[in-house]
């Protein structure tokens, strides 16, 4: 059975209390009184309070300052303000600091009754938006302990309580819708639409449509009037995914938008005002693109206030094995079957593999290992089947433990990178982000020598 509504009555007046509270209790509803503000915010700390009627002047602590210390100490209470002696003024400055509603006493009961009707439907909407801004923030929670992905949080942390356009740059696969929506879920438009638009997946013909909206029999197939995506982000955040493949004039008219927060929809002549939170995300290069003429340069300077890069998985080796068992963990919920884990071996095959797919390859690899290997513990084997990889030179299966494992793979890691820069040890220490004193410093540790080496130790 779900809890009762409880509904605390803030008022000086007992004979006015009592008389609410036995109408309030005959629908049902919890019901307590406090005679100050003291006493109905100390309530409020220890007991669950839904929906507060406040009256405006009380001994002590008027009503103003309760109802901002009532949203203080939780937001989600619904606040109604009561008064016999109120003014506009008053109300509005109420409705400014968060109260839902303003009644005029001497109160009429079935006032009170839609009144609160209205409140307890209020509430339960916020706790329905609250779980599901829970569960949008679990599903696109980010993962990841290396330094880089420690730099791109604190560059979230930063831009998201502002409005700030940002750009976000990587690789395909790299996990640049994810930051769009941790920067949203952690905005003040948390609770508003976050709309996205993946510009490469939309024909040229269609994308001012999708972007703007259309009029009915603005074109052929127009058999009614269609909202855009920037009418849609209205007071959200709006995601432009793959800009880079935004054409040449849908650019101008996306200037023109981010800059004066109008828009058009295709066959009208209405200008619509948006109040949008602009992200957007491209994998090229696009100083390139303005050198080509295939991209505006001031639509680039615009969008390119803030620039968060995600580095490719490959330059964060330290995230491999925390995100791969984020995923097992997931798919093993979302399939419900017992979780599995690699063997040693396998770990360091993954950790040598370069994951050109990025995360995304990551999160299917993981879905395919809880899919398809039967056994719980997935051996190198297994692992490299699933990726089509090559075996590496030593059999990581058949060490003792992971620190031995990651000896190996460290080894074999260095000699991999000094075959691909032809044993030069400068450009290899250049290319591996290593000190080169350092790098010299592992050769002669693990006995590395030019040419075929058996890995061990």
């Amino acid at each position: 059975m779900s809890r009762k509504i409880n509904i605390l009555i803030v008022d000086d007046d007992e004979v006015m209390a009592d008389v609410l509270r036995d109408i309030l209790c005959a629908e049902g509803y919890s019901v307590q009184i406090a005679g100050n503000g003291s006493e109905a915010l100390t309530y409020i700390h220890e007991q669950s309070v839904d929906i507060v009627l406040l009256d405006l002047l009380l001994p002590g602590m008027d009503g103003i300052e309760i109802l901002k210390r009532i949203l203080e100490a939780d937001k989600s209470i619904v606040v109604v303000m009561m008064s016999g002696h109120g003014t506009i003024k008053n109300a509005v400055q109420a409705t400014k600091l968060g109260a839902y509603e303003w009644m005029e006493k001497p109160l009429e009961k079935e006032r009170v009754l839609l009144t609160i009707r209205n409140a307890v439907e209020r509430h339960m909407l916020q706790q329905e938006r609250d779980v599901l801004l829970a569960e949008a923030r679990e599903t696109y929670k980010m993962v990841g302990v290396s330094d880089e992905m420690q730099q791109v949080y604190q560059l979230i942390d930063k831009v998201a309580p502002t409005d700030v356009t940002v750009l976000i740059t990587g690789e395909s696969g790299t996990g640049k819708e994810l930051v769009a929506h941790a920067i949203h879920n952690n905005s003040t438009r948390s609770a508003c639409p976050f709309i996205e638009i993946n510009c490469a997946a939309v024909p040229d013909t269609l994308i001012e449509s999708e972007l703007f909206g259309h009029t009915k029999g603005s074109f052929t197939g127009a058999i009614k009037d269609h909202q855009g995506k920037f009418q849609l982000a209205h007071n959200g955040t709006f995601f432009m995914d793959e800009i880079g493949d935004l054409s040449f004039t849908a650019q101008a008219k996306v200037l023109r938008a981010i800059e004066s927060g109008e828009v058009e929809k295709v066959g009208s002549m209405f200008v619509e005002k948006v109040d949008v939170r602009f992200i957007s995300a491209t994998n090229m290069d696009l100083s390139k693109h303005i050198q080509q003429g295939s991209f505006r340069e001031d639509l680039f300077h615009r969008i390119n206030v803030v620039e968060i890069n995600i580095p490719p998985l490959r330059q964060r080796k330290d995230d491999i094995l925390l995100l791969l068992y984020h995923f097992l963990e997931h798919f093993a919920s979302k399939y419900n079957i017992l979780n599995k884990e690699l063997n040693a071996g396998a770990e360091v095959l993954v950790m040598t593999y370069d994951w050109p797919g990025n995360v995304r390859q990551l999160r299917n690899f993981a879905e395919k290992v809880m899919v398809l290997i039967d056994d719980r513990v997935i051996n190198k084997r297994d692992a490299a089947e699933l990726l089509e990889f090559p075996q590496i030179g030593f059999d990581g299966d058949a060490v003792t433990g992971f620190s031995e494992a990651k000896r190996n793979f460290e080894k074999q890691f260095l000699i991999n990178a000094l075959r691909q820069n032809n044993w030069n040890v400068s450009q290899t220490a250049d290319a591996i982000a290593m000190h080169r004193s350092l790098l010299y410093r592992k050769i002669n540790k693990y006995g590395i020598t030019k040419g075929p080496v058996k890995p061990g130790r």
